[in-house]
């Protein structure tokens, strides 16, 4: 089974991309975006390489809904898996993330140990459903 090496986070805080990156900096290469623009410059660049996108909903100029938008209409919803990771608990953003079928929702803060064993169980699990597709 193979399974693609980086992860792209996105967040406009720099803080938030560097305590997201630390905790899977040792088992993977980190691309990192400050806004949903330059997250869709990186998923057009690296998107055969990608095990996991991190991505913050709220951002100034486009924010994480429209990434999602836009990996949608590029089909690539289906072979990326997202995981949302928002200050946002509200039912709604909730709600509307899992219509555009994320794998996951974390709210911050969050605990480092649990978002790891999630976020790699989703790793996992994509790249046996992406390699049985193929096969």
């Amino acid at each position: 089974m193979k399974v693609n090496r980086k992860i792209l986070v996105v967040d406009d805080k720099g803080m938030n991309r560097y305590m997201l990156g630390g905790i899977f900096r040792d088992h993977y290469e980190i691309v990192e975006a400050g806004g949903g623009l330059e997250a869709i410059e990186l998923l057009e660049k690296e998107k055969d390489e990608l095990a996991v996108v991190l991505l913050d909903i709220i951002m100034p100029g486009m924010d994480g809904f429209g990434v999602l938008e836009y990996m949608k209409e590029k089909d690539m919803l289906e072979q990326i898996p997202v995981v949302i990771v928002t200050d946002d608990s509200s039912e709604a953003t909730s709600v509307k993330a899992f219509e555009y079928k994320v794998a996951d929702m974390v709210i911050k803060p969050f605990e480092p140990r649990i978002i790891k064993r999630r976020v790699q169980n989703i790793i996992e699990l994509y790249a046996y459903k992406n390699e049985a597709c193929q096969s």
